[in-house]
């Protein structure tokens, strides 16, 4: 006797939720003490998104009647970084646009000092057309897009691996 798969978005929902509240929660403690970089909040960061997906997966296998394919961990996981994703991508645009439009002006600062050190022969015409690429990749859409990247990339490979570990017949 068969037994109907669970569905994938109640889980996907809510903790794609708790994935992006843990994004913008990081991004406001870098904002609030003024930390660019915190390799110790990024590895927190990264713990805690992988517990988030691996226990989103385990939930659903759980309401799945203890069966779990490699297919529906990583459907679960990408669902769970998709909806995170898009959250921390919308909080990303307004936190980089509206509320610390600065941290893109000081970005592009840092790489014209890089570039005009690294480079010392270059001329002031390259250098304007150097900055002018990357400051397209200096904006808060960017930004957010490679949120939403980073989320689903982070979300396959996580996903994977739980799926390979947790996995059952039925």
């Amino acid at each position: 006797m068969e037994h109907e798969t669970a569905p994938i978005k109640p889980i996907a929902y809510k903790y794609g939720l708790y994935s992006a509240l843990a994004s913008i929660i990081v991004l406001v403690i870098m904002y609030v003490a003024s930390m660019d970089k915190s390799w110790i909040l990024s590895s927190i960061s990264f713990v805690v998104g992988v517990l988030i997906l691996i226990y989103g997966i385990k939930e659903y296998k759980l309401n799945n009647a203890n069966v779990l394919s490699v297919g529906q961990a990583v459907k679960v996981g990408l669902a769970i970084a998709v909806i995170g994703g898009v959250i921390t991508a919308i909080y990303s645009y307004v936190h980089y646009e509206f509320i610390y439009p600065e941290f893109i002006e000081m970005q592009k600062e840092t790489a014209y000092q890089q570039m005009t050190e690294q480079n010392p022969n270059m001329t002031q015409e390259q250098v304007d057309q150097a900055m002018e690429i990357s400051g397209m990749f200096m904006s808060s859409g960017f930004f957010s897009l490679m949120s939403i990247i980073g989320s689903l990339v982070f979300g396959l490979i996580v996903s994977l691996v739980a799926g390979l570990i947790m996995r059952s017949d039925r």
